[in-house]
């Protein structure tokens, strides 16, 4: 069924404070990683720290990543848009479709345009452009989040393990291949994220959604809790050597060869820890609601018998 419009206007406030304080995130990740010493002696240790795993595994991963092209970026869109037709909700598809697009956009203009990246340290000679934030990560971020949304509730959370495994894999890849810092990846993660709660808000504010059957997406969350909690732990282990490193170091080029395997394991498993985390808080903020439901009219209901009067004597 359809729910009224006011029901889907009172959703918007938990989207919108969702998508602000991904922003904030994602503008205190640069003030503290790209605009400051220590951010950028972390940045840079775990990125040569991407160096120290074998050679085969990182020509492995730039192999892969060197898929992620126009061509294929345009196929998923159409996608998206073909999907939404089919399911009867067309502005659906093509809201979706333009977000995962303004994401990618979006970040290569924060990169390229609005942002910078100050030289702090002597580590940072090599490679001073700014890459913040990943236009790989927000490629595969995107359409992960796009995917979620666009799906039915009842596979919803099939579509956030399958895509999501997609993503966070790319969001650590562009690390293992050396092609971006860490903070690169977790910054596009964020700015997508705001972007899709956007645009949930924009599409519940121009039609009335359609709650049908409850949905709980369990096996989803226990699913992607796993891999969150298992990240989280594995990149918490690594996490006391490389700040102990960072205080007591006066720049990574002196880390050991240890250090910045750590560095590097620690920054790979908090990306995937932190796109797990947003996969699951849209599932939590989508809930069983399907946007842009077709309006469906309902029948009149059948007409009242008017009252016989009795004959007169």
């Amino acid at each position: 069924m359809v729910s009224k419009p006011d029901g889907g206007r009172e959703l918007t406030r938990p989207l919108l404070i969702a998508a602000g304080l991904a922003a904030a995130l994602a503008a205190a990740a640069y003030l503290l990683i790209v605009r400051t010493r220590l951010g950028q002696r972390f940045d840079n240790a775990a990125l040569v720290g991407s160096k120290e795993q074998s050679s085969s595994s990182r020509v492995h991963d730039a192999f892969f990543l060197a898929r992620i092209n126009t061509h294929a970026f345009v196929g998923v869109l159409l996608v998206m848009v073909a999907v939404g037709c089919l399911r009867r909700r067309p502005r659906l598809g093509v809201t979706v479709a333009l977000t995962a697009l303004i994401s990618l956009l979006g970040t290569d203009f924060i990169k390229k345009v609005v942002l910078t990246r100050p030289f702090l340290v002597s580590s940072d000679a090599g490679r001073s452009a700014n890459t913040f934030p990943s236009g790989h990560t927000a490629v595969a971020i995107g359409c992960a989040f796009a995917l979620v949304v666009l799906a039915p509730p009842a596979i919803r959370g099939i579509v956030a393990i399958l895509a999501g495994s997609y993503s966070w894999t790319v969001a650590a890849d562009v690390q293992s291949a050396g092609w971006h810092r860490p903070s690169d990846a977790v910054g596009s993660v964020l700015i997508c994220f705001a972007l899709i709660c956007l645009a949930v808000v924009l599409l519940w504010r121009a039609r009335p959604v359609s709650d049908g059957r409850r949905v709980t997406h369990i096996p989803a969350y226990v699913v992607l809790g796993t891999v969150g909690v298992f990240s989280l732990t594995l990149s918490t282990l690594n996490a006391a050597r490389v700040l102990k490193a960072l205080h007591g170091s006066a720049d990574s080029v002196a880390f050991t060869h240890s250090v910045l395997n750590d560095a590097y394991l620690f920054s790979v498993n908090l990306t995937v820890a932190i796109v797990v985390t947003a996969l699951i808080a849209l599932l939590v903020l989508m809930g069983p609601y399907d946007l842009d439901a077709p309006r469906v009219s309902r029948p009149a209901p059948p007409a009242t018998p008017a009252p016989s009067t009795p004959p007169r004597p």
